[in-house]
């Protein structure tokens, strides 16, 4: 391999662990990754960590 292969792996390894950093970071915040923000009668994925957190304070 030239430089040039190990200079765009280097760069393609360095986007991958700032995704994956990223996706950890915002999980162990609390975030969620369907973005609907806590409304979940606007979100399409239905926010089921939402629907779980709320039966919980029903009980």
């Amino acid at each position: 391999m030239n430089w040039q292969s190990w200079l765009t792996l280097a760069i393609l390894a360095a986007i991958l662990t700032a995704i994956i950093v990223r996706w950890i970071y915002n999980k162990r915040n609390g975030k969620s990754s369907c973005g609907c923000g806590g409304n979940c009668g606007a979100c399409g994925m239905g926010c089921h960590r939402h629907h779980a957190e709320s039966a919980a304070d029903k009980e």
